[in-house]
Formats: structure tokens, C-alpha cells, sequence
């Protein structure tokens, strides 16, 4: 179960107060020689120009799907986000209910993966597993003591969090595999609400240093782009 969370075919400022929609294009990956001008989270308005050297790969997201860049070229947010606009399949609602991302909810639990977590309604939250052939129970130790047993049964891939077992910024549990010993580790970071859009989402993983889910939402977004 130690296997990473990705999908088929494909971090900085303080929160978000606000879930409106992040104007042009946001970065989410950057690697090579320009990487300190392109951050992940610098928003780039419509009419920025990118201009990337050799080995520089910048991954870009819009309104409805991801694009990666590579150098050297020159290259406009524009028609990164136009693109990205045309995706026929683009909606952020697909990512939540599952069309493309295997994990039915960026904003749900994956228990094989450490991590920083965010979640936005502590009341809804889910456990995911990326195997559901096998009944099996994860035993969750908050850093309190207390121990509260979650059980998928065969078929289920997600489990209600246990509702008396609360969770609040900063906090942290153990998640253990009773048939395999395995461990993961999670802090949760609470925010103030699921952001409607995929930029703002980004941003508001990447400013909490949710890693695990933001591979998840560039990569779902990667797909619909594909």
C-alpha cells in the first residue's frame, strides 16, 4: 500500500480568504534553470509572456485542465488558458466526483500517504484506499492517544472519518494497516471551504504544502487536457 496516489497518463504566500477564481494561469511545477522565476503558486495574468530556457519544464494550470511547458521558448499565458478553457471534459467537478482522478475527492484522505493533509468539512470527511477488492481496517492514533478502528468493506474504497475522533489545524495522526503493519503519518490543515475553481485550489495546496493532493489535482487536470 506504499504505492503513490497518481493518475493514468500524466508551494508562497498565507491562505486564501477567498474562494473566488484566480484570474489567468497558476504554477504548479517548475524545475530547471528558470525555476526562481516561476514558482509553484505564482498566478500569471493572460498577458504574461514565458520565456523558458533549455531543460526548464513548467507545468501551468487554467480554469479546466493543466499544461506542461518545456524549454527553451517563448511561450503566452493566454494560450495556455485558452486552451485550457476549450477542454470539452475541464470542470473541477469532474476531478470531485470522480471521472478522472482515481481518489474520488482531492479534498478527502488518502491513508497510504503521509503528509500534510487539507481538508475543508471535517463533518464529510472521507478515508480513501487505492485497493477495495479485501475487506480491511486501519487502526487511527491521534497524537492524544486515543484510538479509533475505520473499516472498508469489500468493494468500498472510501470510509467515513470517525466522527469522534475530531480534527483541528495541526493535529496529527498515525494511520496503521492491521493485516500488514504498514504506517502513515498525517497533520491536517484546515481550510475555510473548497475553493470552485482549479487555480484557487492550487494555490491553496501549494500555500499548505499539501503535496500529496496537489499531485492529485494537477494531475487529474493533466488528463483532461491530454
Amino acid at each position: 500500500m506504499k504505492a503513490k496516489l497518481y493518475l493514468l497518463g500524466a508551494a508562497a504566500a498565507a491562505l486564501l480568504s477567498s474562494t473566488a477564481a484566480v484570474a489567468g494561469v497558476v504554477v504548479v511545477r517548475s524545475l530547471g534553470p528558470s525555476a526562481k522565476s516561476y514558482p509553484p503558486g505564482k498566478t500569471l495574468a493572460d498577458s504574461a509572456k514565458i520565456t523558458l530556457q533549455g531543460g526548464d519544464v513548467v507545468t501551468l494550470l487554467g480554469a479546466s485542465s493543466a499544461q506542461t511547458l518545456r524549454g527553451p521558448g517563448n511561450f503566452n499565458a493566454s494560450k495556455v488558458a485558452s486552451a485550457a478553457q476549450s477542454s470539452k471534459r475541464g470542470r473541477f467537478g469532474a476531478l470531485r466526483a470522480g471521472e478522472v482522478a482515481k481518489n474520488p475527492s482531492v479534498w478527502d484522505i488518502d491513508a497510504t500517504q503521509s503528509g500534510k493533509v487539507c481538508i475543508t468539512d471535517a463533518s464529510r470527511l472521507n478515508l480513501w484506499r487505492p485497493e477495495s477488492n479485501a475487506e480491511t481496517t486501519v487502526n487511527i492514533r491521534s497524537s492524544d492517544g486515543q484510538v479509533q478502528a475505520v473499516t472498508w468493506v469489500a468493494g468500498n474504497a472510501s470510509a467515513a472519518w470517525p466522527s469522534n475522533l475530531p480534527l483541528t489545524t495541526g493535529a496529527e495522526y498515525q494511520i496503521e494497516w492491521q493485516d500488514t503493519g504498514e504506517k502513515s503519518n498525517i497533520s491536517i490543515v484546515q481550510v475555510p471551504g473548497a475553493p470552485s475553481d482549479l487555480p484557487s485550489a492550487a494555490q491553496v495546496l501549494i500555500q499548505n504544502d499539501c503535496q500529496n493532493q496537489l499531485d492529485v489535482l494537477v494531475d487529474g487536470a493533466s488528463k483532461l487536457g491530454s
